[in-house]
């Protein structure tokens, strides 16, 4: 439902699970009353050991009286989790084996806000407000024409991160409050971190030479469970690979698995490691290189995790059949799209003789909305070209929220919007693991190029020049 942050971006690369609710009130860890108005579904997310690939993602129906309670089992004796509610906001909770936390939430003001009753309660409502001042969207906006500058993102960083040191003085337990203490500072230092990669993103420079990013990432314990939850742990082996970066990854790659090796003791840090590293290979490659060697190192360096390995591996040699099926020249593979108002096409059926470029992206895709200002002037400077069309094609699942980006930019081009089976068989003709992805096709509907450069690279226009003359 949401953006969490860099590391959420390939999202089908997660291996979460997602449960169904316990919605009986009868020892239920969490029950929680909304008072006010209708929630008609909502999300709770745990993550037992800080490794963001094995979130468990419950969602929620939540009846007329806006009631609903929460089970599941706790690693520890305690945990924390998330929860969204649709159209009310984001709330943290802290959880109590065999205990039920009594969660209420009413509008306080011109904000939702929650109080707790039962167990570690002062504990919860640290965790609530950690949640929501941490919240990454705060710090980031999918949308550029609504992004800050980064500046004033430190800013309002500096001033939750203040607000939440005096905060903890209210949690009662010295030991509890010991470790809210270090995991406020660990995650202030995550969130920072981000602020000066976006920063030198901006400015084409190397974060890495970044004399504050250097310092924050100085003396980590990368063995500390803690930092595995903030980020920071994997942050920090990183800062340490010096290889040049490439295409593949893959020297990348092969630095990680030996830093690994070398340093890391947690347990849980490795198995995060072994999947890190197939999606920083996989997902994040281009998949050029000598990928057949690194794929018999990386199951063997694997271990335990080797079955998770070889499913990645799998995926990865599955990706590349699709690509060869989709080579240039190949028949372009057809879907139906569905329009606004709810009619629904075939992409075949559009093509009309045209030279089209496609933009598969989503609401909640920052680089996705990145690129849209750029179409819009693809679409402006070829709007008297009739050899040409754009066509953009959302995978949002939440419609709702398509429809409202629409109705705020009024793109002059096609728009249509693929969900569930639609989009995972597009998504699997295509080879498509992350967005945005562009796609070119000829007028006689073969592929001109099934992964095409942006909009915002200069190439674009050269290859629509040269195909539209």
């Amino acid at each position: 439902m949401r953006k969490k942050d860099l590391m959420a971006v390939a999202a089908s690369a997660m291996l979460m699970a997602l449960t169904a609710c316990n919605n009986e009130s009868s020892g239920a860890l969490l029950e929680c009353k909304v008072i006010g108005t209708a929630v008609e579904e909502g999300l709770v997310t745990y993550c037992p050991n800080g490794n963001i690939f094995e979130n468990q993602m419950t969602e929620f129906e939540i009846g007329k009286d806006s009631v609903f309670s929460y089970n599941t089992e706790l690693k520890g004796e305690t945990g924390d989790v998330t929860v969204e509610m649709a159209g009310i906001g984001y709330f943290g909770v802290h959880l109590v084996k065999g205990k039920t936390v009594k969660m209420t939430v009413e509008k306080v003001g011109d904000q939702w806000e929650a109080r707790f009753e039962g167990p570690d309660a002062d504990v919860s409502q640290y965790v609530n407000e950690y949640t929501r001042r941490f919240d990454s969207m705060l710090y980031w906006s999918p949308d550029p024409s609504e992004s800050k500058p980064i500046s004033e993102y430190r800013r309002l960083l500096a001033a939750n991160y203040d607000t939440l040191k005096t905060a903890l003085a209210s949690i009662q337990d010295a030991k509890t409050r010991d470790y809210y203490t270090r995991l406020t500072e660990s995650q202030n230092k995550w969130l920072t971190i981000r602020l000066i990669m976006d920063s030198c993103e901006n400015d084409n420079s190397n974060y890495k030479l970044n004399d504050e990013y250097r310092q924050l990432v100085k003396g980590i314990d990368i063995n500390d469970p803690l930092n595995l939850g903030t980020n920071m742990a994997f942050t920090a082996l990183s800062s340490m690979c010096v290889v040049e970066k490439s295409s593949d990854n893959q020297e990348e790659c092969l630095q990680l698995m030996h830093l690994t090796d070398s340093l890391v003791t947690n347990p849980d840090l490795r198995h995060f490691m072994v999947q890190m590293i197939g999606q920083q290979y996989y997902i994040y490659g281009d998949g050029t290189g000598d990928y057949e060697t690194f794929n018999k190192k990386y199951v063997e360096w694997a271990g335990k995790d080797k079955d998770i390995a070889q499913g990645m591996v799998d995926q990865f040699l599955e990706k590349k059949k699709t690509t060869q099926a989709t080579q240039a020249g190949a028949p372009a593979p057809d879907v139906e799209l569905t329009a606004p108002d709810g009619k629904t096409v075939k992409l075949s059926s559009l093509i009309q003789g045209k030279f089209t470029y496609i933009d598969v992206w989503a609401t909640w895709c920052g680089p996705c909305c990145k690129e849209i200002p750029f179409v819009e002037k693809l679409v402006e400077k070829y709007k008297d070209n009739p050899k040409v069309q754009f066509i953009s094609i959302s995978i949002d699942q939440n419609k709702d929220a398509w429809l409202k980006k629409l109705e705020k930019d009024q793109p002059k081009w096609q728009q249509y919007i693929i969900q569930d089976e639609v989009e995972a068989q597009f998504s699997k003709d295509w080879g498509i693991t992350g967005i945005p992805r562009f796609i070119m096709i000829n007028p006689d509907g073969t592929i001109f190029s099934p992964d095409a450069t942006r909009p915002s690279d200069d190439e674009t226009a050269k290859t629509i020049d040269a195909q539209t003359k």
